[in-house]
């Protein structure tokens, strides 16, 4: 069995057991979290929760409230209002398959769901250690965070390289770094730490590698009206590849994470 069949397992039991109702909200929410999905983000709690001996009873809930909160932005993305998608690893979007409204709500009520979840370590660390954790994964999804990347991506019509850096590092970058860190700052590490900042370097850098092999994609899909949105516009292929895989490879942690290969994979075969 693969790390994601079994996080899968898991994962969907634990919705199955935690949330039995049997409602069109809950089928809409079912829908979204049984789609395909690499899992990367809790893969990435669970990797960081053993770097440093976490329980796997705090690093587990966590990894599931991490994994809710991007099928969140997933749902919300795809609505008419932002990107307007019918379709999502190649089967019909949340709102397609119910409706616009039963999408939204599926959106607001798996966040819910994230924090319910969250807090289920509660008991497992010290109140000091739980605090600090909690508020840097609400950081790191809230306007400072994710959200805020996303608003940004749709105020900002002709982004400069600094804005698309800005914007890359909240939607796309935070949740990784929420992913990589919460479990350091649970298990009482400060970020004054080596330690801490070793894998916020890593953080970083995979979350800007994530973002230019995104692009990459998109550019082989020629997804041309996007082209004034990524970062490959600005500084060229070639140096944005370059640039995304020296900061990868400089990382010491970048070996201890199984997302590294997949996305150098993608850097360097695009």
């Amino acid at each position: 069995m693969t790390w994601t069949s079994d996080f899968n397992t898991r994962f969907l039991a634990f919705i199955s057991t935690r949330y039995p109702h049997q409602t069109t909200l809950m089928d809409a929410i079912r829908y979204s979290l049984d789609a395909p999905g690499k899992r990367l983000r809790p893969q990435f709690v669970e990797e960081s929760a053993r770097l440093i001996g976490l329980s796997p009873l705090v690093s587990e809930p966590i990894s599931f409230a991490i994994e809710l909160v991007h099928i969140f932005s997933l749902i919300h993305d795809d609505l008419p209002c932002l990107d307007d998608d019918d379709l999502r690893r190649g089967i019909p979007t949340t709102h397609i398959k119910f409706n616009e409204p039963q999408a939204l709500l599926a959106g607001d009520a798996l966040m819910i769901m994230a924090l319910e979840t969250f807090s289920l370590s509660i008991t497992q660390v010290s109140a000091q250690s739980y605090q600090n954790g909690f508020r840097f994964f609400l950081e790191c999804i809230g306007v400072n965070g994710m959200i805020g990347g996303q608003s940004l991506e749709l105020e900002i019509k002709k982004p400069s390289l600094s804005d698309l850096i800005r914007i890359q590092s909240q939607k796309t970058g935070a949740l990784f770094k929420s992913a990589v860190l919460t479990p350091l700052l649970l298990k009482g590490l400060s970020q004054h730490d080596s330690q801490y900042k070793d894998a916020e370097k890593y953080a970083d850098a995979f979350g800007y590698a994530f973002q230019i092999a995104d692009d990459l994609e998109d550019e082989s899909q020629d997804l041309a009206s996007q082209s004034n949105k990524n970062i490959l516009h600005h500084i060229g292929k070639e140096k944005a590849i370059q640039m995304a895989v020296a900061k990868l490879t400089e990382c010491e942690l970048a070996g201890k994470f199984s997302a590294t290969n997949l996305v150098l994979k993608k850097l360097q075969h695009p």
